[in-house]
């Protein structure tokens, strides 16, 4: 039996135990609160101002295992995509890039709920059991399962997708892989590739980086199968998928005394098609030509395609294999051009769209330099001839910031005039070391960082010349200080 002090003390121990409780169910509470705040909702959309619903917030993609299968008769393409990403602060939702009517997403092998509007894909990470996607740091892989046809997808004036009989082409930018792939569709998060295509026995399907096989696919007869890729990290615009009837060779060829291998493709509807091929094959001269101004050559890959469809440009930057406008074959310009990107748009990536002066000026003003020691006219000549033709309309926008219209104009002309005024004012010895410093580099940069670099290497000031070329819009005064010799 219970005496009288021991029900006491024993009530006094409930009422304390009780007290315990209550104080770690206000913890607990306290911590939970803590948590959930700050778990910042993801956006769709990197924050880009011209671009705004381009990617995703909240992560890096790492890489992109891509296994589809594409159909020339009916031009549907359907298959599934591995996203592995690292997040970058506590997530609960992914938003992908993707056009293409989405039939199921699983995350880490379980099923996830997804909402798709547009080409904005948002996977629920929330409703994965035992998903540590809650802190900043986490590997999440994300498997989407997908069906469409591309040529039936609405971009708008920037159409990446070229579609003609049994060809196909998806190739462009500001955006061209949500036509095919789910993705983090802007150039701030490059990630590697891996890229199996099926398409039906003697079909070629052509893309980036590596070409690691190709043939008859065993669980389907009648397919084969592609496989590609990439080991550098490179933005989702310079990858690409074609599709058609094509004359492929695989050749040796030595880059920094290195054997490795290139592919090349050219369209078996041009008449010209022997033409091209041979133009294609310059591409190994070229890049040791490039190397001597930007270094040693950062892919594994080259090659390059000529397709017999015609896109709005004349040349595209994809990764180690540029595609090239039929009527552009043997201009070595676009060739020398498309090539330095490689080093100049792919590796060294834009961290905004409005940065795309250090992709198309720096590349427009190598490709100069490059046809110079070829035997064409000095940069100085181009230079010269374009200050003295060029009418007011020429100077009125603003390299800076040149808003979405004037994205892809005057960074071709009056881009490469501001590098070639950089070298004048700051010396030979000055700009060598910067073109090969800031060619080095990988990851996304911003035109910000560019003027840095600029004016870490310059032996004298450089900010009003940058300011005059860049920040004005009016014709730039032809005094030293800015470049004019």
């Amino acid at each position: 039996m219970w005496s009288a002090s021991k029900d006491t003390t024993g009530r006094r121990i409930a009422e304390w135990l009780r007290s315990l409780l209550a104080l770690l169910t206000g913890l607990v509470l306290v911590v939970a609160l803590v948590v959930t705040r700050t778990i910042t909702p993801a956006s769709a959309g990197v924050g880009d101002p011209y671009y705004p619903d381009a990617g995703g917030s909240g992560y890096d993609a790492l890489s992109y295992i891509i296994d589809v299968t594409y159909d020339p008769d009916t031009g549907v393409l359907s298959g599934s995509t591995w996203v592995s990403l690292r997040t970058t602060q506590p997530l609960d939702v992914v938003h992908l890039d993707l056009m293409l009517a989405v039939s199921g997403v699983d995350v880490g092998g379980s099923k996830a709920g997804f909402t798709q509007r547009g080409s904005d894909l948002a996977v629920q990470l929330a409703t994965v059991v035992g998903l540590p996607a809650n802190r900043a740091g986490a590997i999440v892989n994300v498997r989407v399962t997908y069906s469409g046809r591309p040529a039936g997808l609405s971009f708008g004036r920037d159409d990446p997708v070229y579609a003609s009989g049994a060809d196909l082409l998806i190739c462009g930018e500001p955006e061209s892989a949500s036509a095919w792939f789910p993705s983090n569709d802007h150039p701030s998060d490059p990630a590697t590739y891996d890229i199996t295509i099926g398409v039906p026995t003697g079909v070629e399907a052509i893309s980036v980086g590596t070409l690691l096989s190709h043939g008859a696919n065993p669980a389907r007869p009648g397919e084969d199968n592609w496989h590609w890729r990439t080991e550098t990290p490179a933005p989702t615009y310079a990858t690409m998928l074609a599709v058609g009837q094509y004359d492929v060779e695989t050749v040796p060829v030595m880059l920094d005394g290195v054997e490795r291998t290139a592919v090349y493709a050219v369209s078996e509807s041009l008449a010209a098609r022997t033409q091209a091929m041979d133009w294609l094959k310059e591409s190994g001269t070229a890049v040791t030509a490039l190397e001597h101004h930007l270094g040693r050559y950062p892919l594994d890959s080259l090659g390059g395609l000529v397709p017999s469809l015609r896109p709005v440009w004349e040349g595209m930057e994809t990764l180690g294999r540029p595609v090239y406008h039929p009527t552009v074959v043997g201009r070595d310009n676009v060739l020398f051009h498309e090539l330095a990107h490689q080093w100049l748009g792919d590796t060294v990536t834009l961290r905004q769209w409005h940065d795309i002066f250090i992709n198309e000026a720096m590349a427009s003003y190598v490709e100069w330099m490059s046809v110079a020691e070829a035997g064409g006219p000095p940069p100085q000549q181009n230079f010269d001839h374009l200050y003295a033709a060029s009418p007011d309309s020429f100077w009125n926008l603003r390299l800076s910031d040149p808003g979405t219209r004037g994205l892809f104009t005057r960074v071709y002309d009056r881009g490469p005039m501001v590098i070639h005024a950089l070298r004048v004012h700051i010396g030979e010895e000055a700009f060598s070391r910067f073109l090969a410093d800031w060619a080095g580099q990988s990851g996304p940069r911003s035109l910000e960082d560019w003027r840095a670099a600029a004016e870490k290497a310059s032996p004298v000031d450089v900010r009003p010349l940058l300011a005059a070329w860049l920040d004005g819009t009016s014709k730039v005064p032809s005094t030293t200080e800015n470049g004019f010799s």
